[in-house]
């Protein structure tokens, strides 16, 4: 009798154990709508608002990269130009890139920082290295051809290929010191749908996270590969097999003007080790999803809003670095809203603010 019921209790902490192993590998969250925006005030520390004067206002939406010692700003607009700005704001030096230059203009696919060192690819292919006076120091060519690439470490980088090359069958590359490896096997029988994305992969502590445009699941990065870590449940609303359908460019404007679904857009962002903030498309209406695993609850707001210093609608972060968020906001938008912003914030301004770009640099609030 003894020896029976010691089995039975075996089995039970085995399919314990089981359930929690399979818990830690995969959740599924339905989202809990806000009827208000997130603001600043409820997650962060502190926000620091940086004024940028550069010679020519910046055009379209800058990538805003950001080292120990300086910001970069990428702008692919009117021009196409690398600022290097000091932490104060003031700039310290600008490369414009032409169309018959060496490194054209046409062919840049991304900006990266490993340290204080600046990295341009072109093509998706290498990486013409400057240094901190952005001196072209050398030419480095990449193992995978992709359209984003993030460096974790000097010789360690994670690279999302996005249907950039036809011969891959992946979407993760990874190179760890010339240790190559692969994951995320890529869905060949939906569209061909290439995008830009400012944010795919996020540090989350000493993980490494990552999205992707309509698939709605957050990977994380472990010693295997990148697993899945949780999944947004859309219920009726999902694209589920919408894009197999999908054939041609205007099949995929049809989609994008019939509005009718959530998706993840493919953007992230670690905040503290128990909160993740993602990028949702609700409808053709983007939102943003905090997730939080202390609470088990996944909550969505009609965007990000500071309500410390500015009174200005921020939307969303375009990147997260040591629990910190950083937002771009062009001078013309806070030109739009002067009406709403208070008088302290007013008087901040340079005389030009209108042509000026603004970081927002927010400190996340410790739990």
């Amino acid at each position: 009798m003894l020896a029976e019921m010691n089995r039975w209790f075996i089995l039970f902490l085995s399919l314990i154990f089981f359930s929690c192993e399979e818990k830690d590998s995969s959740f599924s969250f339905q989202p809990i709508q806000a009827n208000k925006p997130l603001l600043v005030g409820e997650i962060g520390e502190s926000l620091e608002i940086i004024e940028i004067q550069t010679k020519y206002p910046i055009s379209g939406t800058p990538t805003i990269l950001k080292s120990d010692k300086y910001f970069y700003l990428f702008e692919e607009g009117i021009v196409t130009t690398l600022h290097q700005i000091g932490l104060d704001g003031n700039v310290r030096k600008s490369i414009d890139f032409g169309f018959d230059d060496k490194l054209n203009a046409d062919g840049i696919t991304q900006v990266i920082l490993i340290e204080n060192g600046v990295g341009v690819i072109s093509r998706g292919t290498s990486i013409i290295w400057f240094d901190e006076n952005l001196e072209e120091r050398e030419t480095e060519k990449l193992p995978f051809k992709a359209h984003f690439h993030f460096p974790i470490t000097d010789g360690q980088i994670i690279s999302f290929n996005n249907r950039i090359d036809d011969q891959e069958d992946y979407d993760i590359l990874i190179n760890q010191n010339g240790d190559l490896k692969k994951s995320l096997p890529i869905r060949k029988d939906e569209y061909n749908y290439v995008y830009k994305s400012y944010s795919s992969f996020s540090k989350w502590n000493d993980k490494v996270l990552f999205s992707q445009a309509f698939n709605d699941t957050i990977y994380v990065l472990d010693q295997e590969g990148f697993r899945p870590l949780f999944h947004v449940d859309f219920g009726s609303n999902a694209v589920a097999d919408r894009l197999i359908q999908i054939q041609h460019p205007l099949d995929m404007l049809a989609f994008f003007n019939e509005k009718k679904y959530h998706y993840l857009p493919g953007e992230v962002y670690g905040i503290d080790i128990h909160r993740i903030l993602f990028q949702i498309n609700e409808k053709g209406t983007r939102k943003v999803g905090l997730l939080d695993f202390q609470s088990d609850e996944l909550t969505v707001y009609p965007g990000i809003v500071d309500n410390s210093i500015s009174n200005m609608i921020l939307y969303f972060p375009q990147i997260s670095v040591d629990g910190e968020l950083y937002f771009g906001i062009s001078g013309e938008q806070i030109l739009e809203n002067y009406d709403r912003i208070p008088d302290s914030f007013k008087h901040r301004l340079s005389t030009d603010y209108a042509e000026s770009y603004f970081i927002y640099r927010l400190k996340i609030k410790p739990r």
